[in-house]
């Protein structure tokens, strides 16, 4: 399990601590003080009892028949809810390239790969929409606009962080969120992209398959 950064002759390890241990103190009272009940107090208490017994009695009959659901087991690590196999770009391709795939597969992000398929970068839909405001240059473009030979290269990010295929999910879900980033390439240790996970892919995850508990 490790979060690594990938780039142009860059390979570090991203220190990543987690703290999952949340002391709760909770509340004590006073008990009240004992007495003694009478025969009309204990027959009621009796059929309390047996109320409760029936209530846990169907109780456990619920379970049974929704227990069906849970077979699907916990999500817990990447490789469980990356998205396999991954569409990829070359750094060379160019920017006519990029739009017409974002456009066609509605992408937001998308790996950029050596030939040898190891991650290289992240292009983005939002990297394509800065160029077009600062260059003024919109699409759709022509093929003799110059952003049908200009590769993409120059819009890439010179960083990127990766993780493994057995890296929690939770830790995933809070790198994304520190770091500001949408998407998270999962790796073999060369590199090589074997999955993606966005934050779409966490929220997914948890409305399909949660039990969800919030700690605050």
């Amino acid at each position: 399990m490790a979060f690594t950064v990938f780039g142009a002759g860059i390979k570090d390890n991203v220190p990543f601590k987690l703290n999952t241990n949340n002391t709760v103190i909770e509340q004590t009272f006073p008990t009240p003080k004992v007495r003694k009940i009478d025969a009309e107090e204990e027959h009621q208490d009796q059929t309390a009892d047996q109320n409760l017994l029936v209530k846990k009695t169907a109780g456990k009959a619920y379970a049974s028949t929704s227990s069906i659901h849970r077979e699907r087991g916990i999500a817990v690590y990447a490789h469980q809810i990356m998205t396999t196999p991954v569409v990829t770009i070359s750094p060379n391709a160019v920017i006519t390239d990029a739009w017409t795939l974002f456009r066609e597969r509605r992408f937001r992000h998308i790996p950029v790969v050596t030939q040898q398929k190891k991650i290289y970068g992240i292009i983005s839909d939002r990297d394509l929409l800065r160029y077009a405001a600062t260059s003024g240059n919109v699409p759709p473009y022509k093929d003799t606009d110059i952003e049908a030979s200009m590769t993409i290269e120059s819009l890439l990010k010179s960083r990127v962080i990766t993780a493994t295929q057995d890296t929690e999910i939770r830790q995933i879900a809070r790198m994304l969120f520190e770091q500001r980033v949408g998407v998270m390439p999962i790796v073999l240790e060369n590199g090589t992209v074997e999955g993606v996970i966005t934050r779409s892919d966490i929220l997914r995850t948890i409305v399909n398959n949660a039990p969800l508990e919030l700690w605050v």
